[in-house]
């Protein structure tokens, strides 16, 4: 999974990726997780940039980015 994870830009693939890292079907994934994925798939994000995108995808700070969340955030930008 080369893609750059800002290229994902429909809701189809943004599944798709969701998906490989949600291999339960949980519905979410925690922060450590996304923070892994923000930093080693593809283009690789400053450190603001995931911080900005772990406090937008879980502005409650509960540890788990839920899927309709993140599919929201991620189709905004």
């Amino acid at each position: 999974m080369s893609r750059d994870i800002r290229e994902y830009d429909n809701e189809q693939d943004l599944k798709a990726a969701w998906k490989v890292f949600d291999k339960a079907g949980a519905g979410f994934i925690t922060t450590a997780e996304l923070k892994h994925v923000l930093t080693s798939v593809g283009e690789k994000l400053s450190p603001e940039e995931i911080s900005e995108m772990i406090a937008e995808a879980d502005p409650q700070t509960s540890g788990k980015v839920q899927y309709d969340a993140f599919i929201k955030m991620m189709l905004a930008r």
